[in-house]
């Protein structure tokens, strides 16, 4: 098993791997093929045009297993052909093989009955999605004050019609701007604790798997929902909340 010292990282691994034993997946020679999709894979054609995926700064990387599939955003590209043994083995030492680690886990964890719909929503998904945002908060969390880390522009605006939300986003060409009526802050290390502190409950994106800023957040004590595909393995293993109710089956198509 590779070795981290991120507490995240450190548990992932040891149900990631308890997972591949149980099932007898280590020494079943599972050939494993991460790729980059385009946007029009990934999501089809959307109403909004502001999602990230769209303006070329993330992909979505997809893994293949026993005929299942998995996803995870992710800046790096690139292709990864092995066994699962191979990918339990990987150092996840840069954001490529932390996203084929991710988007594997997720093929996995699906191929074993541990979580559903693991590949992207398409079309009018993202939308039909943002409408059920805040009804999900209301039943869970009350009137709760949310960090949104990581911004996702049509959850962030309709969260912030109904509750007070603090959206936090590593991007410079977004940092400082108020979008749709939502202002957007530095999630730089320097200003996270104070944001931390002050929230409810963390919604965060599941690429904070790939870009290893987790371990904050899991550490905080608050509780934690993670939305998208990227983080439905992790989420399922580690009992992390996840939000994400238009994404699909995850069966390849034949």
């Amino acid at each position: 098993m590779t070795k981290r010292t991120g507490s995240f990282f450190k548990s992932l691994q040891k149900e990631f791997a308890q997972l591949v034993d149980e099932h007898e997946l280590k020494e079943a020679k599972v050939r494993v093929t991460a790729k980059p999709l385009t946007p029009e894979d990934a999501i089809g054609s959307t109403k909004r045009k502001d999602y990230v995926i769209l303006k070329g700064k993330e992909r979505l990387l997809q893994a293949e297993l026993m005929g299942c599939r998995g996803q995870a955003f992710t800046s790096a590209l690139g292709d990864f052909n092995g066994t699962l043994e191979d990918v339990l083995a990987l150092p996840l030492e840069n954001d490529y093989q932390r996203a084929v680690y991710i988007a594997t886990l997720n093929a996995a964890a699906y191929y074993t009955g541990k979580v559903k719909n693991t590949v992207h929503c398409r079309n009018e998904g993202p939308e039909l999605c943002a409408r059920q945002a805040a009804d999900y908060f209301r039943e869970h969390y009350g009137q709760p004050h949310i960090l949104m880390v990581g911004y996702q522009p049509a959850l962030a605006e309709a969260l912030n019609q109904v509750f007070q939300l603090t959206v936090l986003d590593l991007d410079p060409a977004n940092i400082g701007r108020t979008i749709n009526g939502v202002l957007i802050h530095d999630g730089g290390a320097a200003n996270l604790d104070k944001h931390l502190a002050a929230c409810d409950v963390i919604f965060a994106t599941g690429s904070i798997m790939c870009n290893d800023t987790a371990d904050p957040l899991t550490e905080s004590g608050k509780p934690l929902v993670v939305f998208g595909t990227t983080g439905s393995g992790a989420a399922a293993l580690l009992g992390i909340g996840r939000f994400c109710p238009e994404s699909t089956e995850a069966v390849s198509k034949k």
